[in-house]
């Protein structure tokens, strides 16, 4: 018989945890409702590092909610430590669980960048109700008006952007050719741009057909994801006011996988995807 006790022990050692991903964005989730927990920079680097952690391109927590609307607060920390506004893939992959344990069909995550309404739609399958939209500069941020951006904005073949924050900022960019292009070293330097005060996410699109979107997204602080879900919404959102779609409901297909959004009013999309568990586990890092 396998003497098994160094695993039998390992939870007074560490912190549970769940990795999740949605399309391939993948999270590793602590719940922090009864042990709070924040986390330093260097912690999160550990944690989501693919040679020495368990790896992820967020690090979640789930706290005790602030407003007396929502069922759970989410911090959100990207792979460098600073926390980040929103991630909509990390929240419906949250919210299911969230619906698993508390056995609903609805809950209400609370983030930086705002509640966000989050529905079953199937096995495994969530929809997120995504409102107040923003397109002024100022609410991006940009450092001053679109128009004005000019050169600061563009390299090559990545032009005429569309500015729009669902939840935290975005550049989209159409191109008639995605895979002929090397979407991060493109968008690295516009990312970087000082017109990006808080930087911003940089989308790369091409138009399949309408209703039909392939893209790639270089997030903040500098990584090319397999999914994003703010990012195919600000996508459709682009293409409906640049008028590159004509209805109002597209499939986006990222390097992990497709999300369909619909448009259902000027300043609010629906979004749906599928949300799987990679593995559950205790952290061997001081996770406090």
């Amino acid at each position: 018989m396998v003497d098994c006790g160094i695993f039998d022990s390992a939870s007074a050692r560490g912190r549970p945890f769940v990795k999740l991903h949605g399309l391939g964005n993948d999270f590793v989730v602590v719940d922090g409702r009864h042990q709070p927990l924040s986390p330093s920079p260097r912690t999160v680097m550990q944690v989501c590092d693919r040679h020495i952690g368990i790896g992820g391109d967020q690090l979640l927590v789930i706290e005790q909610p602030a407003s007396p609307q929502s069922t759970i607060r989410l911090r959100i920390y990207n792979i460098d430590g600073v926390e980040a506004q929103s991630c909509f893939n990390a929240v419906r992959c949250v919210a299911w669980l969230l619906m698993e344990e508390k056995a609903a069909d609805t809950i209400i995550v609370e983030t930086l960048g705002g509640l966000i309404e989050a529905t079953r739609a199937g096995d495994r399958r969530v929809s997120l109700r995504i409102d107040d939209i923003r397109y002024e500069w100022q609410s991006i941020p940009l450092a001053g008006p679109l128009s004005q951006a000019g050169a600061a904005l563009e390299n090559g073949p990545l032009r005429n952007p569309f500015a729009v924050n669902p939840g935290n900022p975005h550049l989209v960019y159409f191109v008639p050719d995605l895979g002929a292009l090397d979407a991060a070293a493109l968008a690295d330097p516009i990312q970087k741009s000082r017109y990006l005060p808080q930087q911003a996410n940089i989308d790369i699109a091409e138009i399949l057909s309408d209703g039909h979107i392939r893209l790639v997204v270089y997030e903040r602080p500098g990584i090319l994801t397999q999914a994003c879900g703010s990012g195919a919404c600000a996508t459709v959102l682009a293409a409906h006011r640049k008028g590159l779609m004509q209805g109002m409901q597209a499939k986006v297909d990222m390097p992990g996988g497709s999300l369909d959004i619909r448009i259902i009013g000027e300043n609010s999309v629906l979004l749906t995807g599928d949300v799987a568990i990679s593995f559950y586990g205790i952290s061997a890092w001081e996770l406090a």
